[in-house]
């Protein structure tokens, strides 16, 4: 019978983070050999490692390393945990979506991004936030829907100014520190085309996302029917938080005066 064959899986993450470091530093050479892994400390899983490294590059071998480590990172990854508004069943699992909300404003310690829809009501909502922006220095950016206006303004931006004003005074009654308010550009002159920003959902610090169909308000969070989605995933939130700072680089989205 033909022995089975030696894998990557086999050795130990933390050898393979080691090893990694090693050849990117250069002081370990490659292509790698049974004595130069010995020689750098590596007595376990030879067989494994020169088989999967033996004869390739540098480039190379960061290129195999990267892809296990990352294989091994998503199956460490924390799982999606389901969020919900509304009456539940026996045997229901999902976390509250009020609750949710809440324990990312508070630990929040760089950077909140949220984007919403409806924010009626919202001041018990985004109190936490104010609270952790004052205590700890937080940055909050926040993506906002205006209402297209009937008529034009004169200038255009004047209608957007007058609307995060008016969003300020009904949400935000704690004074400073303030977020950023940005808007949809399209959305200050009178349709058609309309233009709405329906997305619900909140980046903190670039680690954790949350998705959800529930708008900032006393309904959507604790009365309708809602739900959404928490991740503890560092990739995906960076990669939500890039999507909607691209919007502001490309000019799409407008900070406004408020």
């Amino acid at each position: 019978m033909t022995p089975p064959r030696s894998s990557l899986a086999e050795v130990a993450t933390s050898a393979l983070e080691r090893l990694r470091d090693a050849i990117d530093a250069r002081s370990l050479d490659t292509p790698v050999t049974r004595s130069s892994l010995t020689g750098f400390g590596i007595r376990n899983q030879l067989d494994a490692l020169t088989g999967a490294l033996q004869g390739h590059s540098r480039l190379a071998c960061l290129a195999i390393l990267d892809a296990a480590l990352a294989e091994r990172a998503k199956l460490t990854r924390p799982a999606p945990e389901l969020v919900w508004t509304g009456p539940e069943g026996h045997g229901a699992t999902a976390r509250d979506t009020a609750i949710v909300l809440r324990e990312l404003f508070e630990s929040a310690r760089d950077h909140v991004i949220l984007a919403g829809y409806s924010f009626t009501h919202a001041r018990n909502v985004l109190a936490p936030l104010h609270a952790t922006m004052k205590t700890h220095g937080v940055r909050a950016t926040f993506f906002v829907d205006i209402t297209q206006p009937k008529v034009a303004a004169d200038p255009p931006e004047r209608h957007a100014d007058e609307a995060l004003a008016d969003f300020l005074d009904e949400n935000w009654p704690f004074g400073a520190p303030y977020p950023e308010l940005y808007y949809d550009k399209r959305a200050i002159v009178p349709p058609p085309p309309y233009s709405i920003l329906h997305a619900k959902c909140v980046v903190v610090d670039g680690r954790r996302a949350f998705v959800s169909s529930a708008n900032f308000t006393k309904q959507g969070q604790e009365r309708n029917i809602e739900v959404g989605v928490l991740l503890q995933d560092p990739a995906f939130a960076r990669h939500l938080a890039q999507q909607w700072m691209s919007l502001v680089n490309g000019g799409f989205a407008v900070r406004g005066r408020g």
